[in-house]
């Protein structure tokens, strides 16, 4: 095979004739060149590391910022010490105070109905609402103003035969007397020979007839006195009789006790109705009340300030434009409940404004709260930690601690002792705490629009 220019191949049987002899001296060249090479290489790394290092040493240093004190704009308002209350709220149902059940105290057949009389209607005070047949009820009436008339007329007879009696009486004393008298003047003509025994006989027995006349008058006085007693009290039973019948007529007529709203109708026109059926069932719409439960603890609260005629507030649960009606605490139911642990308070409502209800309505109640004096209120925002607020002091933060006396909703009513001229913070700040720079919103912040620089509380 020939040996082609460049390929390197070189024929093994012209190999050891051709070799020159100039192989080694080569070698040497090649390993001088590598060495040359790599020292190269590692002064041009180090004059690179060299010139690095130079460049960031000589760099010129980046100049210092400065810190700039932070400054929050707050919204503030001004201490106003006044006594404050907080409402105690709670939900209760309207319920009616007085209820009555009407009923047929006569029995009879119904002859009219009032157009009225309807279930949910309301009805006046007075108003005849059903009317039971009279017949029967004025025959007895009267029967009764007979009676009374009969016993009347018997008494009357007896007072007169007692006076006459006592007229009677009256002569019987007298013809006694005169008979005494004879007797007395017989006895003394006997003893001076003047009369006889048998006249003495004579008037002594005529006195003695005299004296049973007067004793049986006065026997008949007692008699008389009797009469008269009895016909008293048959005249007290006939008028009582006349009472009961009277009254029976007037209870053929069922009328409203009060102005109130029919809740129930159980009877018709001509139908029978039997004395003690109940016919009607009515509330008094004037005459409602609220019942409401309140926690153990409110109501020692409660308790402790006055629980009863407190005013309480009632309105609808629905709708924020639902009338509001006033009312006062009446009493208290007498039982804890066991389930909830709660107590239940009645409140008697205004009558002017309680025909707006309805008994069986869902309502909330406000209850007027404690009054607590010499006191702050606050928005919820102004608290931290429930212990303290904080007041603009020199532009900055200063703390003051503060004890709640009660919540009203967002507000807070606290006890605090807070210097004049300081304002109490009420915007939150996550970074609140004392010395954090402030600025009032609205006022200008003092240096200038630009602020002043430094070092804040928290560097």
């Amino acid at each position: 095979m020939e040996n082609l220019p460049g390929s390197g191949y070189v024929a093994p049987s012209q190999k050891s004739d051709d070799q020159p002899k100039t192989d080694k001296p080569r070698g040497r060249f090649g390993l001088m060149s590598a060495l040359v090479r790599l020292g190269l290489a590692v002064l041009i790394l180090g004059l690179a590391v060299y010139w690095a290092f130079s460049w960031v040493a000589q760099r010129p240093e980046a100049p210092q910022r400065m810190n700039r004190e932070r400054t929050f704009t707050v919204e503030v308002i001004e201490p106003a010490y006044a006594s404050h209350s907080a409402p105690i709220t709670a939900y209760g149902q309207v319920a009616s105070a007085r209820t009555i059940e009407l009923r047929s105290l006569v029995a009879g057949r119904v002859l009219e109905i009032s157009p009225d009389f309807a279930v949910g209607s309301q009805v006046e005070q007075d108003d005849v609402l059903v009317r039971v047949d009279p017949f029967t009820y004025n025959g007895a009436v009267v029967e009764a103003r007979a009676a009374v008339a009969d016993a009347e007329l018997s008494l009357a007879e007896a007072q007169e035969a007692y006076a006459l009696e006592q007229s009677a009486i009256t002569a019987a004393e007298d013809a006694l007397a005169s008979a005494q008298t004879d007797l007395e003047r017989a006895r003394s003509l006997l003893a001076s020979g003047a009369a006889t025994q048998q006249t003495v006989d004579t008037r002594a027995l005529t006195v003695s007839e005299r004296q049973q006349a007067l004793d049986q008058r006065q026997s008949n006085l007692v008699t008389l006195n009797a009469q008269i007693l009895r016909q008293q009290a048959a005249i007290a039973q006939a008028g009582y009789a006349l009472e009961a019948a009277e009254r029976d007529l007037a209870n053929t007529e069922i009328t409203a006790p009060f102005t109130g709203i029919v809740t129930a109708r159980n009877v018709t026109e001509s139908a029978y109705v039997g004395a003690n059926e109940a016919v009607a069932s009515i509330y008094e719409s004037d005459a409602l009340e609220v019942s409401f439960m309140v926690s153990d603890a409110t109501y020692a609260t409660l308790r402790s300030d006055g629980l009863f005629d407190r005013a309480v507030e009632v309105s609808r649960t629905a709708g924020a434009g639902a009338e509001r009606i006033e009312g006062r605490i009446a009493r208290i139911a007498p039982e804890i409940d066991s389930a909830t642990g709660g107590v239940t308070l009645y409140a008697e409502l205004e009558s002017d404004e309680a025909d707006l209800l309805r008994p069986g309505t869902f309502v909330s109640v406000e209850v007027a709260g404690f009054v607590h004096d010499n006191t702050l209120l606050v928005p919820e925002t102004a608290l931290y930690n429930d212990d303290h607020i904080y007041v603009v002091r020199d532009g900055r933060m200063a703390a003051v601690e503060v004890e709640i006396r009660d919540r009203d909703g967002a507000q807070i009513i606290i006890a605090a002792d807070i210097p004049e001229g300081e304002r109490i913070i009420t915007t939150r700040l996550s970074q609140a705490g004392e010395g954090v720079a402030v600025q009032v919103e609205g006022e200008e912040e003092p240096g200038g629009p630009g602020g002043g620089f430094g070092r804040g509380p928290g560097g």
